[in-house]
């Protein structure tokens, strides 16, 4: 992970190593759950000690914070950064119902993990709006003004991508003129080729490797959604042919000079003890605007998407609702949670203890 991690206010930075987990949950009594990254290896903690890292965790008063939020989550939002020749990154943020506490989880290059934890979620939206997210300008034009097939989006980008390759080939053969026109089958035949490519340097197949879940999805290109290309101002077809229109040229301009990768995303939280995703979005942030991209699923069960072009405040104040909904389908588990029995682990020998025992059966430390 690139960034700089300083503490700031509302917010404490941990380091962690592997098995320090096992001793976070020995520590904590917290056997955990389906939705935490990390799993208890009681064999494990009890060959090993802690690490110095540990020591400051043990010691610090948001010990309890962290472990909720690592072990037993009620929320997890996961973090795919990639794109426009930007590195891969992959972290997770984690949210316990008994406070407001965010957890931010990453891996560095030495295998350590690091944890930011905040006081909630505005103050993490905060510091990840300064790294992700661009300043943006007002006013941008409605790209996609309402709720479209995914399909749609799919040849959309697709033709921003044409534009840009047809631009960096005008710019190999030093000519000043491009090529913004194609049979309706080479179209075609390029977006089989960059679905396949996985090359996160163009636009289409960054969005469908970060985005959780939506490659693997039902995904079937129709002419209709060729035609509605022409109606968005994206390209207009003739006898076969298609010609990138004005809103092609534009956006493939603005992603040319000002494309700051992009980020999917996914929230995930416990529905009858499976994890189920809640929420799917992309964000592809330009020097312009933050392209927010959320999926859904139709009364048919076809795939949806809406579009958002924002700037960094506005965007913040929809994420800011999105965390809000979140919560409330968290808040909506809260019963079937606690009505089942919790079994947690000794402090001291690591033996499972269940519910309302006040002594640990194996060693007879008090809990």
């Amino acid at each position: 992970m690139g960034m700089e991690l300083e503490k700031q206010e509302n917010t404490e930075v941990f380091k962690l190593t592997p098995g320090d987990l096992d001793h976070l949950f020995r520590r904590s009594g917290l056997i955990g759950n389906k939705l935490s990254p990390f799993r208890y290896d009681a064999e494990q903690a009890a060959i090993s000690s802690p690490s110095e890292y540990f020591k400051a965790l043990a010691e610090s008063p948001r010990l309890n914070q962290v472990a909720g939020c690592l072990l037993e989550p009620d929320l997890k939002i996961e973090f795919y950064r990639g794109g426009a020749g930007t590195a891969d990154e992959t972290y997770y943020v984690l949210l316990s119902k008994p406070d407001q506490a965010v957890a931010a989880q990453f891996v560095n290059s030495g295998g350590e993990y690091l944890v930011l934890l905040f006081d909630d979620w505005a103050s993490y939206l905060e510091w990840w709006s300064q790294i992700y997210v661009s300043t943006g300008i007002g006013s941008y034009q409605a790209v996609f003004p309402k709720v479209m097939d995914t399909e749609v989006l799919i040849c959309a980008l697709h033709c921003i991508d044409i534009y840009r390759r047809s631009y960096m080939e005008s710019m190999l053969d030093y000519s000043g003129d491009l090529n913004l026109s194609l049979t309706i089958q080479d179209y075609v035949d390029l977006l089989k080729r960059a679905v396949v490519s996985r090359d996160k340097r163009w636009l289409l197949p960054t969005l469908l490797e970060l985005t959780p879940g939506l490659k693997s999805s039902d995904i079937a290109l129709k002419p209709e959604h060729i035609k509605q290309l022409e109606e968005l101002g994206f390209a207009a077809e003739s006898e076969s042919v298609l010609t990138l229109d004005e809103r092609s040229r534009i956006m493939g301009t603005e992603f040319i000079t000002g494309w700051m990768g992009g980020l999917g995303v996914q929230a995930t939280a416990l529905i009858k003890g499976e994890e189920c995703s809640l929420s799917r979005v992309f964000l592809a942030p330009t020097a312009f605007a933050n392209h927010l991209i959320s999926f859904e699923t139709g009364s048919g069960g076809e795939g949806r998407f809406r579009h958002q072009a924002s700037t960094a405040e506005e965007l913040k104040q929809t994420l800011g609702k999105w965390m809000e909904t979140l919560q409330k389908a968290v808040g909506g588990l809260a019963a079937a949670k606690t009505a089942e029995p919790k079994m947690k682990f000794c402090g001291q020998c690591g033996s499972k203890i269940r519910s309302g025992k006040k002594f640990c059966t194996n060693c007879g430390k008090a809990v």
